[in-house]
């Protein structure tokens, strides 16, 4: 009798013998198939801004801590009664350019940088960004590649940071203090009274 199944067998042989047999991907090596090397974290665009929002950060918060390419679920929290892995699906490719931190950790503006390039998927992208940001009242930044140029930490300043903050809001940044000149004067000495005549 026939054993029909000789040639497929035969077949699988031959092609493992070629090598075209892969291994399961349980049993592949991450670093022996993907070789990792060191890559560069910010391009030129990014090292320019960088330099310029840490002199503007220093002058809010002297403290503070500037942090680049975050991803969005770890700059803002969501409720938990609604599923979290599927916010996570919709989220997990958005990431903030430049995020600016108080010395507590707790982020208190973003920049984010303008595309390169104006293709569907990034523009979608961004879209949905933009929209996840300005739900959470944060102070948020286009960033202009001229304020590099242009902009004093003190002006750059004023555009990260706009407006007077609540009641509520704590900041690692010097308070102003009262002016110590008026309490520095030397007081006038007193003027010793006249005996009075009897």
């Amino acid at each position: 009798m026939l054993n029909i199944q000789f040639p497929r067998a035969v077949g699988a042989w031959l092609h493992r013998l070629a090598g075209h047999d892969e291994a399961p991907a349980e049993t592949v090596d991450t670093v022996m198939r993907w070789p990792p090397s060191p890559s560069r974290v910010l391009v030129s665009a990014e090292r320019h801004a960088y330099k310029s929002i840490a002199r503007a950060l220093a002058l809010e918060h002297p403290k503070g801590f500037l942090l680049a390419h975050v991803p969005l679920h770890k700059l803002v929290r969501v409720p938990r009664h609604q599923s979290y892995r599927e916010w996570l699906s919709r989220t997990a490719l958005l990431t903030v350019d430049f995020a600016l931190c108080d010395e507590h950790g707790y982020v208190r503006a973003v920049v984010v940088l303008p595309e390169a390039d104006d293709q569907p998927r990034h523009v979608q992208r961004r879209e949905r960004l933009m929209r996840v940001l300005s739900a959470t009242d944060l102070p948020i930044t286009l960033w202009n590649r001229a304020w590099q140029n242009e902009e004093t930490p003190e002006l750059l300043r004023s555009t990260l940071f706009p407006g007077v903050q609540g009641a509520g809001f704590y900041t690692d940044r010097p308070q102003p203090q009262q002016s110590q000149q008026s309490q520095q004067q030397p007081q006038q000495p007193q003027q010793p009274q006249q005996p009075q005549p009897h």
